[in-house]
């Protein structure tokens, strides 16, 4: 599972003609795909959340579609003017700004890819033939170059289905790699507005909820075979999982025991991206960290889906020194008020210099 699929839906793809981009010869006021693509969608004149990909760049946007010969090809109109001086601040109109970019350079062949998602996104990828991603596609065996005035409706019945498609979803994820880094923090804190968008995707918060339960888990997994071969190396004596038959809401994940028989209590800080990222503390495992300060190690574990490693801190105590008498400061101020927090998380940059990670370990996801 990942942030961005495709929907069942055909993808399409065409090069761009001058009515499409609108010459001064044309009076053409939409961009017409083609019959059969975004088919799911009704049949009607309606914006929609979207994304245009360019040169390696995600633009927010909304999509004003229409539908023309008897309400079955989609065409993308730039929007009425009322309609375009109404959108949000760095929210752009799909239509008019793949104009915009092909009016950069009308000497060379426009392409257009175009897809929906399902968080009911519609994805359109503007290239043209001097673009990295076309010498990709024709690695595919997708010709654009040669490509007919009818262009492509690519289907999940068509040879080249399933390479495209993961080809789009792989480019769709790593322009808008900030923003998945983001929702994964948003998880976490229970935040329900991020800053790199500026329409709301709920289903994307919800997605990304249920991604970083998975992360949680599966960097448990891979932490839990790690204790495995140290303690067949007798790196450790032995070790139990917290979380191994169900989730039991400790301040801690594991504890260790080490060689000489005293506890160790760890705590598998998981990311799908990368260690810079804040790892997030709640004031119940901070106040635990604070009873247990030269007991407790925070495994961070990163890059958990490609090559998964991993650092330990042992110092993560010098965050709770910090917190602790802080939190009660606000705490027996809103006391005099009759105000309590129920539970605060704490964002902790991994680069803080009072922290002390040891080096990088590779971890073997196939162990």
């Amino acid at each position: 599972m990942s942030l961005y699929n495709l929907a069942s839906d055909k993808i399409g793809i065409k090069k761009l003609t001058d009515a499409d981009l609108g010459s001064q010869t044309s009076h053409q006021t939409h961009i017409g795909l083609y019959e059969g693509t975004l088919s799911h969608l009704p049949y009607e004149r309606k914006s929609y959340i979207s994304q245009l990909i360019y040169n390696g760049t995600s633009y927010e946007g909304l999509l004003f579609l229409k539908f023309i010969n008897n309400n079955r090809s989609p065409a993308i109109n730039m929007g009425s003017i009322t309609e375009q001086q109404e959108l949000p601040n760095n929210v752009i109109s799909i239509g008019k700004q793949i104009r915009d970019f092909a009016d950069t350079n009308r000497n060379v062949n426009w392409y257009l890819l175009w897809f929906a998602l399902d968080n009911e996104e519609i994805v359109t990828i503007l290239l043209n033939q001097n673009s990295n991603e076309l010498a990709h596609l024709q690695n595919l065996g997708i010709d654009l170059i040669n490509i007919s005035n009818r262009g492509l409706k690519i289907g999940q019945g068509d040879q080249h289905y399933n390479a495209l498609a993961n080809f789009l979803n792989e480019l769709t994820t790593n322009v808008n790699i900030e923003y998945a880094e983001e929702l994964e923090i948003a998880s976490q804190t229970g935040e329900e507005k991020v800053t790199r968008r500026v329409i709301p995707r709920v289903r994307d918060i919800e997605k990304a909820n249920k991604l970083f339960k998975d992360t949680g888990l599966k960097g448990e997994e891979l932490l839990y075979k790690y204790f495995e071969l140290q303690k067949n190396n007798s790196i450790i004596k032995d070790f139990k999982w917290m979380n191994q038959s169900k989730e039991t809401g400790m301040p801690y994940d594991f504890e260790i025991t080490s060689l000489d028989n005293s506890i160790v209590f760890s705590d598998a800080k998981s990311t799908s991206y990368k260690f810079e990222l804040p790892i997030i503390l709640s004031s119940g495992e901070l106040n635990f960290i604070n009873d247990n300060k030269d007991k407790y190690l925070i495994h961070r574990l990163y890059s958990i889906n490609n090559e998964p490693k991993l650092r330990v801190c042992d110092n993560i105590h010098t965050v709770s020194d910090i917190f602790i008498p802080n939190y009660e400061i606000l705490n027996q101020s809103l006391n005099q008020e009759r105000l309590s927090t129920r539970g605060i998380k704490l964002a902790v940059p991994t680069d803080l210099q009072i922290l002390n990670f040891d080096n990088e370990i590779l971890l073997n996801a196939n162990a």
